[in-house]
Formats: structure tokens, C-alpha cells, sequence
């Protein structure tokens, strides 16, 4: 769930987490003024799967002498 960032004329910024389909908050929680949603240059995800582990060496022929790939982190030759 995203978390939004909202600013209050009275109270300051304030974060909130709500669904994508929600709608933007109109009322700060705290004194029940007006409040505007902040454009945040803040992104953050995470990858999950096999194929976003940076810790897998990525050559064909590992320089552990191995015939297969390992989970290990690669090498630095």
C-alpha cells in the first residue's frame, strides 16, 4: 500500500497509507483543516524472484571452478 504525503497549513506534513483507489484526503486528522497532497520524489519497491538477487553469479562458467553456476556472489576477477 502507497504511502501518501499530505500538508496541512497548521500542522505540518503528515504521511498516510492508502490504496491506489482511494481518495486523496481532504481534511487534516489532527485540526480538520484543509490539506493538500505533496508530489514525493520518494520511490520505493521491491524486487523479489530468482532473477533480482545480485548475490548469483552471472557467468557461465564461475570462477569457483564449478562446471554449473552457484548461489554465491561473483567474483571479483
Amino acid at each position: 500500500m502507497p504511502t501518501y504525503v499530505y500538508e496541512c497549513a497548521r500542522c505540518g506534513e503528515f504521511e498516510v497509507q492508502q490504496s491506489i483507489s482511494e481518495p486523496a484526503r481532504q481534511r487534516c486528522p489532527t485540526c480538520s483543516s484543509a490539506v493538500r497532497r505533496v508530489v514525493s520524489g520518494r520511490t520505493e519497491f521491491i524486487m523479489k524472484g530468482r532473477s533480482a538477487s545480485v548475490s548469483q553469479c552471472e557467468r557461465e562458467t564461475p570462477c569457483c571452478g564449478r562446471e554449473t553456476r552457484c548461489d554465491r556472489p561473483p567474483c571479483k576477477k
